[in-house]
């Protein structure tokens, strides 16, 4: 890289002194290249000095380093978004709650990412984080492999994030008529319409769809999160850890947005095929309406015509249908015509999902609140069948 971007690192705290400590030793560990970079440490008012001091007395070997200490509680989104609003002296700013810790290289990805999307409309934001579990499905999540670096969800990312000057300030113009009322759109995953309006997340996902663009996700995690309690995790949880990237390549090769190469997944985590205009793609479940579509593939039974069905075998679970896999897992139904279907054959095959997929790292909880959540939906499918008699 010729040019240095300038890129400040921007440390968003509030009342874990411990983890803020454990990142900010890892940002130490990281090779800037020899560039002087800007570290802000922003700490929320919490009535205690911890975490104050620690900033304070925190070496910053790489640069100028500035806190800024909130003399009354901001609360989450509005600390957050102040400390989104921060890239206006910047090219960008590197956004990282104190609940993570960053991979060694990973400085010489942001710089590298920011060179390739800071001039992409389709781009909202670049992830350092590596998605590897459904926050919707409660179920893990496997990206199809693209043999690029990158590729895009049509989602916001909390554990680790880049947000570039231009695409933030859209985004900011975009929320200034959007904050007040939150969209009840069934395009938006009923999970994220249920978060506490406190969540600066739920409307920067919100604005992604709404706007219609991604942010670039990485195969290979530059940040990950450490599980810690905090104002909306009320317990220590390992969900969502994920291996960091120790070593990078020479030469990034990041996906063009606007290839047909380039793999897409939408808000629900479902695959985007650009080829792809009739079929409403539903696999983990979650979606609710299917408005345009002919055909929907999902696991859920429904009362229309199966057209064909498929197995469960290959990961990501969307090859299954690629290679057209035989097996009763997945049902592609004419939304155009409709069927009465018997409840049963889908409700057992639906057991098959916790054969196939890895539950290393899913709490005991969320396994519990899946079970329970799809033993309600077997339940509710029976009562109605019975209903209709």
């Amino acid at each position: 890289m010729d040019n240095q971007m300038n890129i400040a690192i921007v440390v968003v705290a509030y009342n874990r002194p411990d983890a803020l400590l454990q990142l900010l030793n890892s940002l130490n560990r990281v090779d800037y290249e020899g560039y002087s970079v800007p570290l802000i440490i922003s700490i929320d008012y919490s009535g205690k000095d911890d975490t104050y001091n620690i900033a304070k007395s925190f070496e910053w070997k790489f640069g100028e380093k500035k806190i800024i200490r909130h003399g009354e509680n901001l609360g989450l989104k509005r600390h957050v978004l102040l400390c989104g609003d921060l890239v206006v002296d910047y090219d960008a700013v590197i956004i990282l709650e104190d609940d993570l810790l960053v991979s060694p290289v990973m400085y010489y990805y942001a710089c590298r990412a920011v060179e390739k999307y800071k001039n992409d409309e389709n781009i909202a934001a670049i992830s350092l984080y590596a998605k590897a579990f459904s926050e919707t499905a409660l179920k893990p999540f496997l990206p199809a492999e693209s043999g690029e670096d990158t590729y895009f969800i049509q989602t916001a990312e909390s554990w680790g994030q880049i947000w570039m000057h231009d695409q933030w300030l859209q985004f900011r113009a975009w929320y200034n008529t959007h904050s007040e009322v939150f969209s009840n759109s069934h395009v938006i995953p009923k999970n994220v319409r249920e978060w506490d309006d406190k969540s600066w997340k739920k409307f920067h996902i919100w604005y992604c769809i709404d706007s219609n663009k991604y942010t670039v996700y990485p195969y290979n995690a530059l940040t990950t999160c450490r599980g810690e309690e905090g104002e909306h995790v009320k317990s220590s949880m390992n969900t969502y850890q994920v291996p960091l990237l120790i070593s990078a390549p020479k030469e990034y090769s990041f996906a063009d947005f606007n290839d047909k190469k380039a793999v897409k997944y939408d808000a629900f985590l479902e695959r985007v095929f650009s080829d792809n205009t009739d079929t409403c793609i539903d696999l983990y479940g979650q979606k609710t309406k299917y408005d345009s579509f002919r055909y929907v593939i999902t696991p859920k039974c429904l009362n229309y015509k199966t057209v064909e069905t498929y197995g469960l075998l290959y990961r990501p679970h969307e090859y299954n249908i690629i290679a057209h896999e035989k097996g009763d897992y997945f049902v592609k139904y004419d939304l155009s015509i409709e069927q009465n279907n018997p409840a049963s054959y889908k409700s057992e095959a639906s057991l098959k999902y916790y054969n196939y997929i890895d539950y290393t790292g899913v709490t005991n909880m969320m396994l519990v609140k899946e079970l329970i959540r799809h033993l309600f939906s077997v339940i509710k499918t029976r009562i109605k069948k019975k209903l209709r008699r």
